[in-house]
């Protein structure tokens, strides 16, 4: 067999396949790009749950709690 006839890269896919670190690729950002800001609230919001939890004040943690819980599925939405 002769390797010249082999199948090579250009056989199997287009010159632009569409793959997502293929500097050609679109980006799909839509501009709101909130996740390290929503991310940095829930840290904070897991912060104050951890020094209410240490210091036995179980309300103040739940309400942390319940607020980083809340800026989660805000995110994922």
């Amino acid at each position: 067999m002769n390797p010249a006839l082999y199948p090579g890269p250009g056989d199997l896919m287009p010159q632009y396949a569409g793959h997502p670190h293929d500097p050609r690729t679109p980006d799909d950002d839509d501009g709101d790009d909130s996740t390290p800001d929503a991310l940095a609230e829930i840290r904070e919001w897991l912060a104050i749950a951890e020094i209410a939890h240490s210091k036995g004040d179980f309300r103040k943690r739940r309400h942390a709690l319940e607020e980083a819980h809340a800026t989660l599925e805000e995110a994922l939405s």
